[in-house]
């Protein structure tokens, strides 16, 4: 489904706290350092069966269900469970860390998470980030 106003909110938030113009494939690590991020290799938490380690990071900070916006088809979708989304699967592999370009967040407005092309995952807010520095091995980091 389209939503106007999510994908306002979200290029508003990119073009305030961002030094480049382009929205569609910046990793949320090139954000201004005035925001929590922690940046991980999510094709290596895949290609290493480490899922649980991002699922870690999400029961941290009690996230269950998320909304995600996709930036090149600019389609949205609410209350969707995290795990659900990390663990989906189709003959090719599994989905989440194909899902590229999109970003995950909640109503709190308190975090956001980004999966680029780059097969890189972003936490941003600080709760969120720091647990992603907790649960995720360090060998992951961008």
């Amino acid at each position: 489904m389209k939503n106007i106003d999510v994908e306002k909110k979200l290029i508003d938030f990119l073009n305030a706290f961002s030094d480049g113009s382009d929205l569609y494939w910046m990793p949320l690590v090139k954000l201004k350092k005035d925001i929590s991020v922690a940046s991980f290799d999510l094709d290596g938490i895949y290609k290493n069966n480490d899922i649980k380690l991002l699922e870690d990071v999400f029961r941290a900070c009690d996230i269950t269900k998320v909304s995600t916006f996709h930036m090149g088809q600019r389609e949205f979708f609410q209350d969707i469970s995290i795990v659900a989304l990390l663990y989906e699967k189709d003959d090719d592999g599994y989905n989440f860390p194909w899902d590229v370009e999109t970003f995950y967040f909640d109503s709190t407005e308190q975090w956001l998470v980004y999966v680029s092309h780059e097969g890189t995952i972003s936490f941003t807010g600080k709760k969120i980030a720091e647990a992603a520095s907790k649960c995720i091995d360090h060998a992951y980091l961008m």
